[in-house]
């Protein structure tokens, strides 16, 4: 068996036919399908059981809902082909997506195989998204730092260089098998990040073709189109997975610094879709350094600083009990000096300068006031027209 298709289906079944038979219609057929009903109750299920009853490639693994992660990698402890691939259950694919995937692997022994771009329905209309900026094929010992250097981040195009959509991507099986041993299977958000971005650190071989053959549906309350404040705290778990992940690797090509704008250009989304601010000088407040419902100090009261209390205030993320400057502030009687920190009840306190320097010298006056160092906070500000 060469390829294994992963599908986790919850309460799709409106749209579930019509994904698996587009699966069925592939014009690559040395394929199984693995269905994973992740506690459905909208006849879902029922459907599943009718294509393994039906189809000697097909199987279906029913489970109480763990959610998309987790289904995710309870398919592929199940697949048995040399690749594995996963597509959600509201999808549909072009006849020929697998073929060309699979032809491409096989020609260029790659690890891995992805498509740069996808065809996103609304319910309206169709438009192409470009998932990748760059295409080509990568090898260690070879091009593979050019592959990494942008993998979560292109800087030039201010977008990830290689989108983590799983759809239109074809992965080796013992690669997957070592990812979804330690993928954490809690993710909400980011979950095809979580598993692609981990399977690309431990390929040796990575190749990105043209096409746009993977139909993704937007529709309603789709969980990657719903937007609450608590989500904040779901992409700072996939934050943390990606951030262990990549220390462990060590590749020495800003791995980290990626992820870090990999996952504000996120949450700008998540701030342009719940709070509506105005981007022009917005500085993003360090979510990814900063537990939901904390009890924070925010230090600095210039820009930055405004930009951070504007947007905590609105969004009440965490609570600030105190807001300090060295500074005077004439009108704003928000504002207190850092003396009278002193005695204060707090979790942590969130330097809201843009100068390194600057912050250094912040984070050695407050330790001489007998602040705990490891109760400073500070990231690099970044506006979110820069990302």
């Amino acid at each position: 068996m060469k390829l294994s298709v992963v599908v986790p289906v919850y309460n799709t079944a409106e749209y579930l036919d019509e994904c698996i038979r587009s699966i069925i219609h592939q014009t690559y057929k040395d394929i199984e399908v693995i269905l994973v009903d992740d506690g459905s109750n909208d006849g879902s299920g029922a459907i599943c059981d009718y294509y393994a009853s039906n189809f000697d490639n097909f199987k279906v693994v029913h489970q109480e809902n763990c959610g998309n992660a987790a289904a995710r990698c309870r398919g592929g402890e199940e697949a048995a082909g040399e690749y594995v691939t996963f597509m959600d259950s509201d999808d549909w694919i072009a006849e020929d997506m697998y073929e060309e995937l699979m032809k491409t692997a096989e020609a260029e022994k790659c690890d891995i195989v992805s498509q740069n771009g996808l065809t996103v329905y609304d319910g309206k209309r169709y438009f192409v998204e470009r998932t990748a900026t760059i295409t080509g094929t990568y090898r260690r010992g070879d091009n593979f730092d050019v592959f990494l250097s942008v993998m979560l981040y292109d800087e030039d195009r201010r977008c990830a260089g290689a989108g983590p959509s799983l759809g239109q991507k074809v992965i080796k099986k013992e690669i997957i098998d070592d990812v979804i041993k330690k993928v954490n299977k809690n993710i909400v958000l980011g979950g095809d990040a979580a598993i692609f971005y981990s399977s690309c650190l431990r390929a040796k071989s990575i190749c990105i073709i043209e096409g746009c053959k993977y139909f993704y549906r937007v529709y309603g309350m789709s969980v990657s189109h719903t937007y609450d404040a608590a989500n904040f705290n779901k992409i700072y778990i996939l934050y943390q997975y990606l951030e262990n992940d990549f220390l462990a690797f060590d590749e020495g090509n800003g791995l980290i610094e990626q992820l870090r704008k990999h996952v504000w250009y996120f949450l700008s989304m998540q701030i342009k879709q719940i709070f509506g601010l105005e981007f022009k000088d917005v500085y993003l407040f360090p979510y990814q350094c900063i537990d939901m419902g904390s009890k924070i100090i925010l230090y600095g009261a210039g820009k930055v600083g405004q930009s951070y209390y504007e947007q905590l205030k609105r969004n009440q993320y965490c609570n600030i009990i105190a807001w300090a400057d060295s500074k005077v502030y004439k009108g704003n009687g928000n504002i207190i000096q850092p003396m009278e920190m002193i005695g204060m009840e707090y979790s942590k306190i969130v330097v809201a300068v843009k100068s390194k320097k600057t912050a250094g010298e912040i984070i050695h006056n407050l330790i001489g006031l007998g602040v705990d160092k490891g109760k400073i906070v500070w990231a690099e500000p970044h506006r979110m027209p820069l990302l």
